[in-house]
């Protein structure tokens, strides 16, 4: 007995998850260990490639279950208890009320009332660490999302849109539950994956593009989203040492100048975003590998379940391409399941019923309600001050060279600056901390936005030409939602020149 806990405890002592938190104390053994579990995905990937692939649905179902339990064991060890009481719960939701309104409302219920009560339980506005309400987050969006489906399986199809059609499903069993919420490619942090493509991979009948073994021959596009998602976590965690939380909440930090406080707290935020970037795109490239993100209709075929646009997020010049590239299988899921099916609510009420659901989602703390609500009056000056220099300075297209350079370049200058202002709440989360670093920039945005606002209505939009109104049959809610993703990449080039009034036929899609 004594030589077995010897041999754990030696055994620990070249634990990665226990040795990193040395020389980098912002990094805790969860983050390492989560950090860990994304790289996992590669192995597991390719072990499927080479032993499961093209097996029996049930070899492949029990697979993706027993290795997500192990990989999601590792990072929370028993609390993964909380993730099968959950998905339990719902599963005898399922079996008592069967695919109607009330299955839906329950499970969204119980998943959420558990997840906000996780939340109130474990958060700590200390030290960020990894614990069991991270994978339920996840597991609470699919199972939301399955209900729906199942319901909508069971509907008579003339009442659903041709979205809902595409991924209803009219039955599912414990063990497709199960290895669904727990596989490895997303049971942690994402990306979500709709239950019919699970189940449409897991059947073989997922087509896609294969090497001469009849594997996906998606090898090289893994290797790229992998290292790619290494250097923006090797960026996070070397980046730490320039820019810190203890820094921006010092009370030393008033007594920086106002330029260095502004570009220090846009640097923090900035640096924030990188980590999520960096998880996202290494499981991206997992899912590659996998070849469960296929898509033949994309530009990028293996790109199906792209977390970021970082070309799009980089090169974006206003906050609201920041939304729009930003964490995009999740933003799917919540217009899929939330926004859309709401819509009979009135388009406002729809929103900030979605806007609520996305921030309990994300936490209790004041940080999530303040960063989220802050994009209403954002993007609505963005728009607004578009709508405005179109008017009076001509379209885009119409500029000189050099305007249309300089102006881009400040575009994107100030969306460099507002994003890390707008974002410190969601990183600081506290009052507290949040309010000491907006008194350090005398809440300077916020004063901003509220006299443009206030400038726009009362003086500026009356003279404007009234912004179009569009045909119903161009509403969202009568489109496939995955189309809409596939018309982003085709719609980029012409935003440019139909950007009259401040508002492109992307974001026609986007916000109708």
């Amino acid at each position: 007995m004594w030589s077995l806990s010897k041999t754990i405890a030696e055994m620990n002592t070249y634990d990665p998850a226990l040795i990193v938190p040395v020389y980098f104390p912002a990094v805790t053994p969860g983050i390492c260990r989560l950090v860990i579990s994304l790289f996992i995905v590669y192995p597991l990937s390719y072990i499927h490639r080479e032993l499961v692939h093209r097996k029996a649905k049930t070899y492949q179902l029990l697979y993706f279950l027993v290795s997500g339990v192990a990989v999601i064991y590792y990072v929370l060890g028993r609390a993964i208890l909380h993730c099968f009481l959950n998905i339990m719960l719902v599963w005898f939701i399922k079996l008592i009320f069967g695919p109607c309104r009330t299955s839906v409302v329950l499970t969204a219920t119980v998943t959420m009332v558990y997840l906000v009560v996780g939340y109130i339980m474990t958060t700590s506005v200390e030290v960020y660490d990894v614990v069991w309400t991270m994978p339920h987050s996840i597991h609470t969006m699919k199972l939301i999302g399955l209900i729906f489906d199942y319901k909508d399986g069971n509907t008579d199809p003339a009442e659903l849109t041709e979205d809902q059609k595409k991924h209803a499903i009219r039955d599912f069993s414990l063990l497709e539950l199960l290895s669904f919420c727990f596989t490895y490619t997303g049971g942690l942090t994402g990306p979500q994956i709709t239950f019919t493509r699970f189940r449409a991979f897991c059947e073989g009948t997922m087509k896609m593009e294969t090497d001469e073994t009849g594997k996906p021959d998606s090898i090289n596009a893994a290797v790229k989203k992998l290292s790619t998602g290494s250097i923006f976590l090797a960026a996070y965690l070397f980046g730490g040492h320039l820019f810190h939380r203890d820094t921006v909440v010092s009370p030393t930090f008033h007594d920086h100048s106002l330029l260095y406080r502004l570009f220090y707290m846009s640097g923090y935020g900035q640096l924030a975003l990188t980590k999520y970037i960096g998880c996202w795109t290494v499981m991206e490239g997992g899912c590659m590998l996998l070849g469960i993100s296929y898509d033949s209709s994309l530009p990028n075929k293996w790109g199906a379940l792209q977390g970021v646009d970082i070309r799009g997020h980089f090169l974006g010049y206003s906050n609201k391409g920041f939304i729009d590239n930003f964490n995009l299988t999740t933003k799917y899921w919540f217009i899929r399941y939330l926004f859309k099916r709401t819509r009979e609510w009135g388009k406002w009420t729809s929103m900030m019923y979605t806007y609520v659901f996305i921030i309990l989602w994300h936490g209790v703390l004041p940080g999530y309600w303040l960063a989220f609500l802050f994009e209403i009056p954002v993007i609505t000056a963005e728009k607004q001050f578009a709508r405005s220099i179109y008017h009076y300075c001509g379209t885009y297209e119409s500029w000189s060279p050099i305007t249309q350079t300089v102006t881009m370049t400040a575009a994107r200058f100030a969306r460099y600056l507002t994003l890390g202002y707008g974002i410190q709440p969601f990183i600081l989360l506290t009052w507290q901390d949040t309010s000491h670093v907006y008194n350090g920039l005398y809440w300077g945005l916020h004063v901003i936005l509220a006299v443009w606002l206030l400038l726009f209505n009362f003086c500026i939009e009356h003279r404007l030409p009234p912004v179009p109104r569009y045909q119903k049959k161009d509403k969202i809610e009568d489109r496939d939602y995955d189309e809409l993703k596939k018309d982003k990449v085709h719609l980029a080039e012409q935003n440019k020149l139909n950007s009259r009034n401040g508002d492109t036929q992307g974001d026609k899609l986007k916000t109708m």
